[in-house]
């Protein structure tokens, strides 16, 4: 199913799983979520994931708090186009390319959610 939603919408529907948008890490990160995009969608769908600067011009958070170490950005990118790109996709225009965008255009997204341990006693 390819759902479609603005950036804010698709955080929402993420909480509801008990998750956020999903976060970038580690260039292993970053070609994971490609992949899944890519095997889910049979694209290279340009898709939400957890970054914005909503809060702050220039000033890059993952939705879901962890620190923002990300060097990934296609070229020339984030440029705040049009004053009014705060949020991020990835596979812009289907390509290996991280972009900055207008946080109301709709698009599919990936939810992520922490691994919580499982105890055997």
């Amino acid at each position: 199913m390819n759902v479609k939603m603005s950036w804010a919408a698709a955080e929402r529907a993420c909480l509801s799983l008990d998750g956020n948008l999903a976060s970038i890490r580690s260039t292993n990160e970053y070609n994971f979520i490609r992949q899944l995009v890519l095997s889910s969608s049979k694209t290279n769908a340009s898709s939400w994931i957890g970054g914005h600067d909503s809060a702050e011009e220039g000033n890059w958070l993952w939705s879901d708090g962890s620190k923002f170490l990300f060097h990934h950005w296609g070229k020339g990118q984030p440029n705040n186009a049009n004053g009014n790109e705060d949020c991020m996709e990835i596979n812009f225009t289907e390509q290996d390319f991280v972009n900055d965008r207008n946080c109301a255009m709709k698009l599919p997204f990936i939810c992520a959610r922490p691994i919580k341990p499982s105890y055997a006693f």
